[in-house]
């Protein structure tokens, strides 16, 4: 195992720049676009190394793929449909690019030039409410990003703009969340039979809101537990073993936002956790996605109990079909080419280093450490976003 340090992460993540500027998600597939570059671009930030930026010159990169009549960043490979705009499910990646580019602009200390004109389709009481009308609470991991989408644009519009009308609609959502929230796991979905595993990752991409702006996390200790429980022998949350950049931080994160003391039990599982995540570090500087054990036949056992609440027949399936008939027939298994957002243009292989994989493992490693401090044996000053979006971490 390597030992994390900042030179090799920067030079990690400036293997990746591509000649038009950018940079590559991964350097297998050498494929770049508006949102590997904002990757690269929170990763840098993170380790407190934007002085090796210059800042005007990577924020024109964005800046000149912002659609004026809209306010969204449009990723140069594709085009926009204006017809169905305020339909998130269709227009899924320039709202998701939308997303990072803010994020990006704002770690270069930059503005979009256009008003965010897309959100009007989704301000005040009403409109929100036919929105969450078509939420499919069976499948919270995805839906749930749409839902945070709103909210860090809102943040931004409310925080940036100084925009009330932002800031009420934050707080509409917010109390719209509250009325789906399920009382018996404290997670989203629960209720509508969807499994832990994937009602934790909702419940990720909701908390950085609550707690940025004070609101109340109802059912907290039942959160902290259901999370807990996700938690395999690896030290990592996912079944089939090595974790997954996505879950791990999803449940490192919620821990950090409902715990407001860590029991002897808890700070063992978290030093499982900070350990196992060093493992994904390699000698290039980055992080792979996960490193998938070759027999993962005791792993995910726990969904298989009848008795426990993460019993869930989807996950079993899954579990089974990997883990047990992947072991004996591999072309069965998880394919280890991953697609981000399923999306064509953004491939990579988890076995090997990409910048989400990099920002995303060294934001659970930030967060375990800002929990317990003594853990940290590295020469790096982590960051976090100030705005509220992926990357946030409440001061306390």
């Amino acid at each position: 195992m390597h030992k994390i340090n900042k030179d090799d992460i920067q030079k990690f993540i400036f293997s990746l720049r591509n000649s038009d500027g950018g940079f590559y998600l991964q350097k297998n597939f050498k494929q770049s676009s508006l949102m590997s570059s904002a990757f690269s671009i929170m990763t840098l930030e993170l380790i407190n190394s934007m002085d090796l930026l210059e800042n005007k010159k990577e924020g024109e990169l964005f800046l000149k793929h912002q659609d004026e009549k809209t306010g969204l960043f449009v990723d140069p490979s594709l085009k926009i449909e204006y017809e169905k705009i305020e339909d998130i499910e269709l227009n899924y990646i320039h709202y998701q690019t939308t997303a990072f580019s803010l994020s990006a602009l704002d770690a270069l200390k930059l503005s979009p030039v256009y008003n965010l004109s897309f959100m009007d389709a989704f301000r005040g009481k009403e409109k929100i409410s036919k929105f969450f009308e078509n939420i499919n609470w069976k499948n919270p991991w995805h839906e749930s990003n749409k839902i945070m989408f709103l909210l860090q644009f809102f943040s931004y519009e409310h925080i940036k703009l100084k925009n009330q009308n932002s800031f009420d609609s934050i707080n509409i959502i917010i109390d719209k969340l509250n009325s789906f929230q399920d009382p018996r796991t404290g997670l989203w979905g629960t209720q509508h039979k969807a499994s832990t595993f994937v009602s934790m990752a909702a419940a990720y991409h909701f908390l950085i809101y609550y707690k940025y702006y004070n609101r109340e996390i109802n059912h907290s200790e039942k959160i902290s537990t259901s999370v807990f429980q996700l938690q395999m022998r690896d030290g990592l949350f996912h079944p089939f073993g090595g974790g997954g950049a996505c879950e791990d931080l999803d449940a490192i994160d919620v821990i950090s936002k409902v715990s407001s003391e860590l029991s002897v039990d808890s700070e063992r599982s978290l030093k499982d956790a900070y350990s196992a995540l060093l493992k994904n570090y390699d000698s290039s500087g980055g992080f792979c996605w996960a490193k998938r054990p070759k027999l993962p036949f005791f792993l995910g056992l726990k969904y298989f109990n009848p008795s426990s609440e993460l019993f869930n027949t989807g996950m079993i399936k899954w579990i089974i079909k990997n883990n047990y008939i992947g072991s004996l027939f591999p072309f069965v298994k998880e394919d280890k080419i991953y697609k981000y957002s399923n999306w064509n243009q953004m491939k990579f292989h988890i076995n090997y280093s990409d910048s989400w994989s990099t920002w995303f493992r060294l934001l659970s490693i930030a967060t375990l450490e800002r929990l317990l401090p003594n853990l940290k044996k590295h020469d790096i000053d982590f960051k976090f976003r100030s705005l509220p979006s992926i990357g946030w971490m409440q001061s306390e």
